[in-house]
Order: structure tokens, then C-alpha cells, then sequence
């Protein structure tokens, strides 16, 4: 493992080719005090391009970008909450977590009180059962660059963000960054949960968190599923991941909304 980037000062910043307006420290509410990332003060218009080129001198600085959106974004701090060591995330299963939080919603609806309840998740579940799917194939066929490219250039204006941090996956533990409302099965804190998850994305289907806000996160996907057959076991997968009623949706529906999309989106209220 490399050593630690160093967060920037506060100010301008001039990395590479690229120039940033004036940031602050970010630093998270559990931690040390210290500061854990560098963020602009004001959303820079077009950040897609800006992105790209941070993106290709993280080998130089070991900063890691992320956009947080204007508006929702402008607090990131508010859900970075109690940073975490990488190296528990080394000792992460993401496919033993996926697998526990897929039976969670079977596990305490066992009662006729909850019938109702029983079906909904049955329907949304659907074409899967109470039997967890297990982990979906790694993607094999990669979207054009053009495609991923107008993808990051479509984002609308955002902060930009630098986290000292070795792949995009890890930047959820150096910040200490969980959804507010989470109250699901991963380990505390949840940062390491969500980070063992994006790496295995990272992994199987090139899937880069690139953006992020209070309550939101954005993936960039090289490899994403092509077809329904694939997008099915993937979207159960997104199922439990994101399990806020307000984020979740039915398996069938989000498989058909992912075959193909160089961006996989997470909303959590």
C-alpha cells in the first residue's frame, strides 16, 4: 500500500495542468480533527472534464476526486461521521455482506401481522426469492469511451472534492461517510460495509463512485451489464445495497434501467 497523500491546503490549488479555485478542509464529526479531504468552496460549472484530469494524475497525487453536487452536495460533512481504517475493509466479505442483507427482509416479516409486508417484498424481490442469488458475473464487454466520457461531461456543476485515497471505494472510510437514515446490517461503522460493496463492483464491472452527496452516490461503469439476463443478478445487488424505501425499487426495474448505462445511481433520503 502506498503511503498517504497528504490533504492540500486550503486555497487555490494547481495540480498537474489543472487549476482549482479556492477550498476549505473538510473534516469528519468522529474523527481526530484532522482534516480528511479537500473540497472548493464553490461549485465549479462544468466539473465532468475537470474530473477526467484528476482522475488521470491520481498516480501523481494520491488524491482521489469526487464531485458533490451543488445543493445536496454542499454539506458532505454532515454524513461523514466516524471514519474508519482501510485495512478493515480488507477484512470485508462483500459477498458473505450482500448475502446477509439479502435475507434481512425475509428474516423479520415472519408473522401473519406482517403478510402484506411479506408480499411486497416478494414482488420486488421478484424474479429472485427468500434464497439469496449469490454474487452477479463480472461484466466482460466494455462501453465505448466516448460514451462513459459525455457521461462525466453531462454532470451538472459540483464541488470538487480530493480524498487522499488508493481507489475510488476507499474514499467511503477516510471520510466516514454513511447515508443518514442507514440503519442496515453493515458493519459499524458502515463506511467499511459500503466500501467492501464498491470495490466488488470496481472489480467486476469498472464501477468508479465519482460523485456523492449527503444522501446520493454515483457510479461510473466501464463494464456494465448488456442484456437482461446479466442486469438481473447485478440489480439484486443494488436491491440491498440501497435499501431506504425511498431509493428502493423493484429488481426487474432497475435491471432494465442499468443494461447498458455507464452510471449506476443510489438515492437513500
Amino acid at each position: 500500500m502506498t503511503a498517504k497523500a497528504p490533504v492540500p491546503a486550503e486555497g487555490e490549488l494547481q495540480l498537474g495542468t489543472v487549476t482549482l479555485p479556492a477550498g476549505r478542509l473538510l473534516r469528519s464529526e468522529g474523527g481526530d480533527g484532522e482534516p480528511v479531504a479537500w473540497m472548493t468552496q464553490a461549485p465549479v460549472p462544468e466539473p465532468g472534464p475537470v474530473w477526467s484530469a484528476l482522475s488521470a494524475l491520481h498516480g501523481q497525487t494520491g488524491l482521489v476526486p469526487i464531485l458533490a453536487p451543488a445543493g445536496r452536495g454542499d454539506h458532505l460533512e454532515a454524513v461523514c461521521r466516524d471514519t474508519a481504517a482501510v485495512a478493515d475493509v480488507d477484512r470485508t466479505d462483500a459477498a458473505a455482506l450482500l448475502e446477509q442483507l439479502w435475507a434481512d427482509p425475509w428474516a423479520w416479516q415472519v408473522g401473519p401481522e406482517w403478510g402484506e409486508d411479506r408480499r411486497l417484498v416478494d414482488e420486488m424481490a421478484a424474479p429472485f426469492t427468500s434464497q439469496y442469488p449469490g454474487l452477479a458475473p463480472a461484466g466482460d464487454s466494455a462501453l465505448a469511451p466516448d460514451v462513459l466520457e459525455a457521461a462525466v461531461r453531462s454532470f451538472p456543476a459540483s464541488r470538487i472534492v480530493l480524498v487522499p485515497a488508493d481507489r475510488p471505494a476507499d474514499v467511503l472510510p477516510v471520510l466516514g461517510w454513511c447515508p443518514g437514515n442507514w440503519d442496515g446490517a453493515f458493519a459499524a461503522p458502515c463506511s467499511v460495509g459500503f466500501s467492501a460493496v464498491l470495490r466488488s463492483w470496481e472489480e467486476r464491472f469498472g464501477a468508479r463512485l465519482f460523485a456523492m452527496s449527503h444522501d446520493q452516490a454515483w457510479l461510473l461503469v466501464e463494464r456494465p451489464p448488456r442484456d437482461m439476463g446479466a442486469a438481473l443478478p447485478v440489480a439484486a445487488e443494488h436491491w440491498v445495497f440501497c435499501d431506504e424505501p425511498a431509493g428502493r425499487q423493484p429488481v426487474r426495474r432497475t435491471a432494465a434501467e442499468i443494461v447498458d448505462a455507464p452510471v449506476w445511481y443510489f438515492w437513500w433520503d
